[in-house]
């Protein structure tokens, strides 16, 4: 209720005296839709009113002393400085502020509505300029009508109309205490008298804040019983709105930093727990692989079973002395070579389970360090705890930030570092190029161990001038050393240069690339904890 008709009111009558024949210092803009004017009075005070038409943040209301930074500011109106004021006024039964110049001159407040803004009428031609937008106008006056009769209030609810039509300055909270204190029954005796009642209480404002969930206020120049909390007094309506206006700015400031940052870490963690449980379900399955390869020994020891083109065969289990076995095969291959491809399926499976059970190592810290972060900011409760909490862990959301959303798309084995930074590595000589010509930026690290074969390892950074510790480089050349020929040796030399340096020669196989400018590390291979 910071903008409606009889707060405004409340506040003019408290501003006249005060503004009249005060100097207009100047005026200018620090924040997005936020508009100050500097007065000096004639005491050598100074004052600043704060106009608001940005939404959420639409209010009007004055403060003691300027406090103009010293960049990032926009003078506004310049043709109003040095100008005295003659007085401030409201439009009659509107929400208008007008504040009137001794020049004739004058700048209209109109703080409400979807095209809120403030204009400046000057010059001996009324020039309009406005505070947002090129070629807008000042919005016609709309008087309200008088209070209206109970003929009048039976006639419009019989036609099943808003009460709020009737009396369009009282805003939601009014109308929800006129009903509250009228009772269910529409008797238009009651509603007219309980209006006229309310309207007595409105011309002898006062100065209550109801401070709700959240410590969000809410201002009002009446007692509201239908909140059912008890209100804060304040010495005037001045300072009562200058409260709730700056309240509500800090807790749109504090949202602003607040709800992305929680989000994101909540995305994240949600992900990282969806891809911890797809592994884990992995794992608990039982591994084929031992299926696969003594379906490959029974078609090794009796392979004269098989009628070559057919698509299965069966043959007693002479290995584990059960019942006969029914082996699916490839019509085009003999039965030798469907045990050698029953061989390599036994292979790729115990190849995926090894890749898992390192992918449920990187996923289980990943996930806890994510649920500890989750419950941390989910206590978080003011704009300076949430700037401690970014400064804290900003290697650790420079990474989220750097990080797909869910961690399932990434194909290749990811690794979790100190401070949240991760490293890929490819699987092969098919990803490995992928990896290095299209899934890497150009400032990432590329790492691999020298003079052996080896899957090509990123070190993904979070952004161009971010510089890993060398206890990172180290990690990083760990396990890039882990995942090639050089694994059985106690030390491996492993490359280190940034991703932009490597480069892949024409017609040259998968996987093989020319590398300039290369550092060397000599670390032992591992892989992290």
């Amino acid at each position: 209720m910071l903008t409606n008709y009889y707060t405004l009111r409340a506040l003019i009558e408290e501003w006249g005296p005060r503004l009249a024949g005060a100097v207009v210092v100047e005026g200018y803009s620090q924040h997005k839709g936020s508009l100050i004017l500097v007065f000096e009075t004639s005491e050598g005070a100074q004052w600043s009113l704060n106009a608001s038409v940005q939404a959420p943040l639409r209010h009007l209301f004055m403060y003691s002393g300027s406090n103009r930074w010293r960049k990032n500011v926009v003078d506004v109106f310049a043709p109003l400085r040095n100008q005295q004021v003659a007085g401030i006024e409201l439009a009659q039964r509107d929400r208008m502020v007008i504040l009137r110049l001794t020049s004739g001159d004058s700048v209209h407040f109109a703080i409400y509505g979807p095209r809120a803004n403030v204009f400046f009428r000057h010059g001996p031609n009324k020039t309009l300029s406005s505070f947002r937008g090129s070629n807008a106008a000042i919005p016609e006056l709309r008087i309200a009508p008088p209070p209206p009769t109970p003929e009048e209030i039976e006639a419009h609810l019989s036609k099943g109309k808003h009460l709020k039509t009737l009396v369009p300055l009282f805003p939601k909270a009014l109308i929800e205490e006129l009903w509250n204190m009228t009772g269910p029954i529409e008797d238009p005796q009651i509603l007219s008298a309980s209006i006229l009642q309310m309207l007595d209480e409105l011309d002898s404002p006062k100065s209550l804040v109801y401070w709700g969930e959240g410590r969000i206020p809410f201002f009002s120049t009446i007692f509201l019983s239908s909140l059912g909390l008890e209100p804060e007094e304040f010495e005037s309506v001045d300072q009562a709105v200058c409260v709730c206006a700056r309240r509500k700015m800090a807790v749109t400031r504090f949202s602003g930093l607040y709800d992305p940052l929680l989000k994101s870490i909540k995305v994240r963690a949600v992900g990282a727990r969806k891809s911890l449980g797809k592994v884990v379900l992995e794992l608990d399955k039982p591994s084929r692989a031992d299926l696969h390869e003594k379906m490959g020994h029974l078609l090794m020891a009796q392979p004269r079973l098989y009628t070559p083109g057919s698509l299965h065969v069966t043959v007693p289990d002479i290995i584990s002395e059960g019942p006969d076995v029914l082996i699916v095969m490839d019509p085009n291959r003999s039965a030798i070579e469907n045990a050698g491809r029953y061989y390599e399926k036994a292979k790729a499976a115990r190849a995926a389970r090894e890749v898992s059970l390192e992918r449920l190592q990187s996923l289980q810290k990943t996930a806890a360090d994510l649920e500890k972060l989750l419950d941390e900011a989910l206590h978080l409760d003011t704009v300076e705890n949430v700037t401690k909490f970014q400064t804290k862990h900003e290697t650790w959301l420079r990474a989220l930030r750097a990080s797909p959303d869910d961690p399932d798309i990434v194909p290749y084995r990811r690794y979790v570092l100190d401070d949240g930074y991760e490293v890929w590595v490819g699987r092969n000589a098919k990803q490995n190029d992928q990896l290095t010509l299209r899934d890497s930026r150009k400032y990432d690290l590329w790492l691999h161990a020298r003079g052996v074969a080896g899957s090509h390892t990123i070190l993904r950074l979070r952004g161009l001038e971010d510089k890993p510790s060398k206890k990172i480089i180290e990690q990083a050349a760990a396990i890039a050393a882990w995942h090639s020929k050089a694994r059985p040796s106690a030390l491996v030399p492993v490359i280190v240069v940034e991703r932009k340096y490597v480069r892949k020669p024409r017609k040259a196989l998968p996987g093989a690339v020319l590398v300039e400018r290369e550092k060397v590390v000599l670390v032992a291979p591992k892989l992290p904890e």
